[in-house]
């Protein structure tokens, strides 16, 4: 597997925070633990969900951007 010279991208990012979350909820859900590492690991999703949610707005706002685009190239195609 070769890595992107550049380091990690948004979709790694991404991914790499999904699965991070996903082990932090299995971990919450099995029980047994006490007070203070539930609220760390709490803790630590709610910054997991944090860092998620922006990636994903940002994308969405690149999909606007390009569908943005798309609308006005296909009018000037049109015009031509």
């Amino acid at each position: 597997m070769s890595l992107d010279p550049k380091g990690p991208t948004e979709t790694d990012n991404f991914d790499i925070g999904l699965e991070k979350l996903k082990i932090i909820v299995e971990k919450m859900e099995s029980g047994g633990l006490g007070l203070q590492e539930s609220l760390k690991l709490f803790e630590e999703g709610v910054g997991v969900s944090r860092t998620l949610f922006e990636i994903l707005s940002q994308s969405e706002g690149r999909v606007e951007e390009l569908l943005a685009d798309l609308d006005r190239i296909s009018f000037s195609r049109g015009e031509g």
